[in-house]
C-alpha cells in the first residue's frame, strides 16, 4: 500500500496493572508463576462518575479505559470525529450486568430492573461508549470472531484507513468477568487449566486460564500520524481472517493456514521474510500442536522464533490477539522477544524455536501475529517495525 497504516498508540488494562509499560515489565520479569484472573482494583473514576460506572459492565468499563490510555499514548491528538473510526472485539458480552438485574428483578419484581440495561447490555457497548467518550463519529463497530476477534479488530480497522475511509480507528478488544456457567462448559470440554498455570508448548500443559481485561490500539494513516509529528511504534502490513470449515470447537489448522499464508501475501512479503511469529498457543493439548504444524507447513523447515505471551497474559479471548499486537509493537521498540515460560519444557511434537528462559534479544524484523478460536475463527495480521 502506498500510505501505511501504523500504530501509534497502545493501551492496556490487565490483572496486573493499567499501561503497556507494568504489562512489558511482568513479560519480561522472568518469573513463572499462575495466571492472575481478575481485576480487583479497578478504578474507573478517571473516566466515568461513580454512578455511571456501575450500570456498564466492567467489559466496557476495561474498554474505555484502555482506549483513554492508547489515545493518551499517542499524543492525545486532535483527532477528526469525521475520519475516525471505532472497531471493537467482544465475546460474551455483559454477563454481570445482566446477572446483576436478573437478581434485582427476582428480588424486587420487574419494575425495579435498570431502565438503561437495554442500552448497556447491547454487544456493541463497549464500541459504542468508546465513540461517545472520545466523541467520534466515524464507522463504529462490534467484530465477534470467537478468540480471534482481537487480531480481526485490528485488520478490520486498518482496512478501514486503506480503503480511504479513515484516518484514524480505536481497535482492540475487551473482556469482563465469565459468566460461571460458561467456565463450567469450558472445563467440561478440558480445555481450562486445572492448575491455574498456562503453559503454551509446554509437555506439562493442561489448558488456559482466563484473564480480564482490554487492549487498545490506535492506528493512523501513515501520513496523518507523520504529519503531527507522531511516533510510530509499527506498521501494520496485512491482514487476513479464513475459517476451517471444519468443527464447531476442534481447529483443524488448515483455517488458519490459509489465514497465515494470505496475511503474509496481502503484506505483500513472502514466509521466508517473516523474522518472528508470534502465537495464539493457549496450552492446551489439541490447540497448541494443531497450530504448531500450521507454522511448520508455512515456514517449512526455516527456523525462527516463536513466542506465546498467554503463560503472563493468560487467555483474555477475544482481547488476547489485541494484547499480542500490542507486545508485537513492544518487542519492536525494545528489541526484545518476551519468553513463553522460564522454565519451558517443549513438548518435542511442537517442533519449534519457542523462545523461553529469558527475553531474548533480535533485530525487530516483520512478525506474522496469529489467532484462532471456536467456530473454526481464524485471523492474522503481519507487522513490523517502523524502519523495515
Amino acid at each position: 500500500m502506498t500510505d501505511a497504516v501504523v500504530v501509534t498508540g497502545l493501551g492496556t488494562v490487565h490483572p496486573v496493572g493499567l499501561g503497556h509499560e507494568v504489562l512489558w515489565a511482568e513479560l519480561c520479569r522472568s518469573a513463572d508463576a499462575p495466571v492472575r484472573e481478575h481485576i480487583d482494583d479497578f478504578d474507573p473514576t478517571p473516566w466515568f462518575g461513580r454512578n455511571e460506572a456501575r450500570r456498564l459492565d466492567p467489559y466496557v468499563l476495561f474498554g474505555v479505559a484502555a482506549a483513554h490510555l492508547a489515545v493518551a499514548d499517542a499524543g492525545d491528538p486532535d483527532l477528526d470525529p469525521l475520519r475516525t473510526g471505532v472497531v471493537m472485539g467482544n465475546l460474551y458480552g455483559a454477563g454481570t450486568a445482566i446477572a446483576q438485574q436478573q437478581a434485582v428483578m427476582e428480588a424486587e419484581g420487574r419494575g425495579a430492573v435498570s431502565a438503561t440495561l437495554c442500552s448497556v447490555s447491547c454487544e456493541d457497548a463497549a464500541a459504542s461508549q468508546i465513540s461517545i467518550r472520545l466523541g467520534l463519529r466515524g464507522p463504529s463497530r462490534l467484530l465477534v470472531m470467537s478468540c480471534a476477534s482481537g487480531t480481526a479488530a485490528v485488520g478490520e480497522a486498518a482496512a478501514l484507513i486503506a480503503t480511504g475511509r479513515c484516518d484514524a480507528v480505536v481497535a482492540g478488544a475487551t473482556l469482563g468477568p465469565v459468566p460461571d456457567v460458561i467456565k463450567a462448559s469450558y472445563e467440561n470440554v478440558r480445555v481450562r487449566s486445572r492448575s491455574g498455570w498456562e503453559r503454551p508448548f509446554d509437555v506439562r500443559r493442561d489448558g488456559f486460564e482466563f484473564c480480564e481485561g482490554a487492549a487498545v490500539v490506535l492506528l493512523e494513516r501513515r501520513s496523518h500520524a507523520e504529519a503531527r509529528g507522531a511516533r510510530i511504534r509499527a506498521v501494520v502490513d496485512g491482514w487476513a481472517t479464513s475459517n476451517d470449515a471444519f468443527h464447531p470447537s476442534k481447529p483443524s489448522g488448515d483455517g488458519l493456514e490459509l489465514a497465515m499464508r494470505w496475511a503474509i501475501e496481502h503484506a505483500g512479503r513472502t514466509p521466508d521474510e517473516i523474522a518472528h511469529v508470534n502465537a495464539h498457543a493457549t496450552g492446551t493439548g489439541t490447540g497448541d500442536v494443531v497450530e504448531a504444524e500450521a507454522i511448520r507447513r508455512v515456514f517449512g523447515d526455516r527456523s525462527l522464533p516463536v513466542t506465546s505471551v498467554k503463560g503472563v497474559t493468560g487467555h483474555s479471548l477475544a482481547a488476547a490477539g489485541a494484547f499480542e499486537t500490542a507486545i508485537v509493537a513492544l518487542s519492536f521498540e525494545h528489541a526484545l522477544l518476551p519468553p513463553t515460560a522460564v522454565e519451558l519444557e517443549l513438548d518435542p511434537a511442537v517442533g519449534l524455536d519457542v523462545v523461553s528462559g529469558s527475553p531474548r534479544p533480535w533485530t525487530p524484523g516483520p512478525t506474522l501475529k496469529s489467532s484462532f478460536g471456536l467456530g473454526g475463527q481464524n485471523a492474522a495480521i503481519v507487522l513490523s517495525p517502523p524502519t523495515a
